[in-house]
């Protein structure tokens, strides 16, 4: 399993696309958090620092093998 962070919805269906189209038995874990964003702009990618470890140590427990963060900003 792959799992994907991402600070906004509008992201799974693009990523859900090009699984599709390379690799359709992987499955994807998705996680969406639009207030990290919001935080990291704010107050700096620190702000969030534990939020994001927070959601790693949760994809790991679901079984992910990677985690990919889809924003730049983090």
């Amino acid at each position: 399993m792959l799992a994907l962070l991402h600070t906004s919805p509008v992201h799974v269906p693009v990523f859900e696309a090009l699984r599709d189209a390379d690799h359709p038995g992987l499955r994807l874990r998705h996680f969406v958090d639009e207030d990290l964003l919001r935080r990291a702009r704010e107050d700096g990618p620190d702000a969030v620092a534990h939020d994001v470890a927070a959601v790693l140590d949760r994809a790991a427990a679901e079984g992910a093998g990677a985690l990919l963060c889809t924003c730049s900003t983090l």
